[in-house]
């Protein structure tokens, strides 16, 4: 138990995941509550009571044990009042440990909901990066969507039959062995068109998407790509945008947008960019993972947000801008390392599979190829930001760049260590100046592959760095 209670005393600070909370106060089970219920419906997370939080006590090392005795009625009041959760959350634990001088730490461990937004007594609140977020009536009604708990591509849309009756659906129909009945008929029969509550039959838009040759025009959404190369390593808003020429908007139904988009990304990235030396850069991105972050980007993106998927290709690196968060039990940490329990557009998924020569539609096969892609030619795996830094979108960055071996022994050493400091990481690399070893550990941080955590005083010498895919309880995610 000595080494739980140590790793929770050397958390720096509170965390997206992370909240420390002593038992004391008239408010703190409301507290709690809120957190969890925003746990559920961000990333899920830990809350550690009877701990003070590090960032707002003088305390040090284990004089920050307060232990739940401090006042147990409020813990029997926590564990009473979780009846105003709803729905009741199943993956929720309480772990209790016993610290020094018979005090008791417990860990309320909180699951990502996988089904529906959680509330509390009809609140809804979400994670920030040490705090919590009530949303309002809107707020509810978009995270519902980005989340994926509502199908957009399920919804009935105001399409005319006979502007899906196209090449396209003649193909699906081809490939399906479909060779008689009408539109209508065939796309109800596939789960593709139903009756609405004024027993109309409408198509889904999972329909329109498929088969419609401009479905951004019939349903008045954003469902194109657009692609923008830029000068730099920076997007600048300028009078005169850095772009080196006019972006490309790509539409049509899903097929084609995936395919196009993949031509088109592969054209720039194999003509390269003229970098501000005069020299052309050339890209050692591999082609899949280009295509895998395409096609991931296009199918499970949120259909109800009015905006397109962003490619941007920078002079170092490309970025895929996907609308949508991350669904089910898919959080930043853990994408590609374990199964998905569901996709957002399953029903827009599933037909597309029946196209001849379909793209690779497995989300978790498709970033482990990425991954291995990458790790092939030596480059940084791929790199995956969402929420808090984007509210409603996740960006997936393909650096072309080689991995030092520098990075390699961090990384290393990393995978069997929580943190790592300036001094430890010259050791073990070998880099003699310590300023040198600066400008690396600042450039992974900006990079994403190290979290950066500040030392408690103003001395350098103090700052500590975790690998940004270990949570503060040290499990790799």
């Amino acid at each position: 138990m000595d080494d739980i209670v140590n790793t929770i005393l050397n958390i720096p600070e509170e965390t997206q995941t992370i909240e420390f909370k002593r038992l004391a106060g008239d408010k703190v089970v409301r507290k709690i509550l809120q957190t969890i219920v925003a746990m559920a419906n961000t990333d899920g997370g830990t809350i550690i009571l009877g701990v003070d939080d590090p960032e707002k006590t003088a305390l040090k090392g284990c004089d920050r044990i307060f232990g739940v005795e401090e006042d147990k009625v409020l813990l029997d009041e926590i564990l009473k009042e979780q009846s105003k959760i709803n729905p009741q959350l199943q993956g929720i634990q309480f772990r209790h440990i016993k610290a020094q001088g018979d005090k008791t730490i417990v860990l309320i461990t909180v699951e990502k909901s996988k089904e529906s937004l959680v509330s509390l007594s009809n609140d809804v609140f979400t994670r920030l990066n040490k705090s919590n977020k009530k949303l309002n009536p809107q707020e509810i009604v978009k995270w519902s969507y980005t989340k994926g708990f509502i199908k957009a591509d399920k919804e009935l849309v105001d399409v005319d039959f006979e502007l899906l009756q196209t090449k396209y659906f003649d193909v699906w129909c081809g490939a399906m062995g479909i060779s008689g009945g009408t539109i209508q008929s065939i796309l109800s029969q596939a789960g593709l068109a139903k009756k609405g509550q004024e027993e109309i039959l409408r198509p889904t838009r999972a329909a329109v998407l498929l088969f419609a040759e401009h479905p951004t025009y019939l349903m008045e959404i954003h469902c194109t790509v657009r692609v923008i190369q830029l000068r730099g390593t920076l997007e600048r808003f300028e009078t005169v945008p850095n772009y080196v020429s006019k972006p490309k908007t790509i539409g049509g139904p899903i097929i084609e947008v995936i395919r196009n988009s993949h031509e088109y990304v592969l054209s720039l990235l194999g003509a390269g960019i003229e970098i501000h030396s005069g020299f052309v850069n050339t890209f050692k991105i591999p082609e899949r993972a280009v295509k895998e972050a395409i096609t991931n980007a296009v199918i499970h993106r949120d259909y109800r947000i009015q905006r397109d998927v962003e490619i941007r290709v920078f002079e170092d690196r490309v970025e895929v801008l996907s609308p949508g968060l991350f669904t089910y039990n898919i959080t930043a940490n853990n994408i590609g390392f374990v199964r998905a329990d569901g996709e957002r557009n399953d029903l827009l998924v599933k037909h597309l599979r029946e196209f001849p020569n379909p793209p690779n539609l497995n989300f978790n096969e498709g970033v482990r190829a990425m991954r291995a892609e990458m790790d092939k030619q030596n480059l940084y795996p791929p790199i995956f930001m969402t929420y808090p830094t984007y509210p409603d979108s996740v960006n997936v960055i393909l650096l072309n760049e080689e991995r030092p071996t520098e990075w390699e022994k961090v990384r290393l050493y990393l995978s069997r260590n929580r943190y790592i400091d300036n001094k430890t990481a010259r050791n073990i690399t070998g880099v003699v100046q310590m300023h040198d070893m600066s400008r690396m550990l600042k450039r992974w941080t900006e990079q994403g592959f190290l979290v950066k955590i500040d030392a408690e005083s103003k001395y350098f010498k103090g700052t500590k760095y975790k690998l940004a895919n270990i949570d503060e309880m040290g499990i790799e995610q």
